[in-house]
């Protein structure tokens, strides 16, 4: 392998998910995480980026509970959350990795009436949780644009064929490539695209 692109840092997006939700919660309160399976590499750093980052800049913010597996099943993580929300009446907000966890969650969130009380940010599509951002159950949703990413290889490919030089903070012309961290001969973005009630209307999957 001569070199790979990533979207970005599995860590760099988890800090980024908790610094969203600690500035909806003014930095304080108990949070919860979910992941689609305990044994999945990436949900884990997901969940994992995050907690470190509430540990490093909110230490105000308290974590309960143990990962909730789903199973990437959004009515577990529907039933989950109603377990949550009643062990933990407190609870503020909810870190999500599945792409169905935050639709389950805001499900949840709708049903207890709680939509405005709980703030939810995690990996998703507009296509399976937009209904739940819409309704204000779920704040944020976040993911990458794999046609984006296709482009980047590509530019990528013709630099590595021409001999052009590639390496740290580098330029692809691309929404999120344009500053790109090397480490060894693997290349991070920074090119997750946020969904919000505010923009929700621009993207149709």
């Amino acid at each position: 392998m001569h070199w790979d692109i990533e979207a970005f840092d599995n860590t760099a997006y988890s800090a980024h998910l908790m610094d969203f939700i600690a500035e909806q919660i003014g930095g304080e309160g108990e949070y919860a995480v979910f992941v689609g399976s305990l044994g999945s590499k990436t949900h884990n750093e997901w969940v994992d980026g995050g907690i470190a980052r509430q540990k490093e800049k909110y230490p105000n913010m308290k974590l309960v509970a143990d990962k909730q597996e789903t199973k990437d099943d959004s009515q577990i993580a529907y039933q989950k959350m109603k377990e949550l929300i009643k062990a933990y009446p407190n609870l503020r907000a909810v870190q999500t990795s599945a792409s169905t966890d935050a639709a389950g969650v805001g499900q949840a969130i709708e049903e207890a009436g709680l939509v405005g009380k709980i703030v939810v940010a995690g990996t998703s599509l507009p296509s399976i949780t937009g209904k739940f951002i819409a309704s204000g159950a779920v704040q944020m949703i976040s993911f990458w644009d794999p046609k984006l990413a296709g482009i980047a290889m590509n530019k990528l490919a013709m630099m590595h064929i021409k001999g052009e030089p590639i390496g740290d903070g580098m330029d692809l012309g691309l929404e999120g490539y344009n500053k790109l961290i090397a480490r060894g001969n693997i290349l991070y973005g920074s090119a997750w695209v946020d969904v919000t009630k505010a923009n929700l209307d621009q993207y149709n999957f």
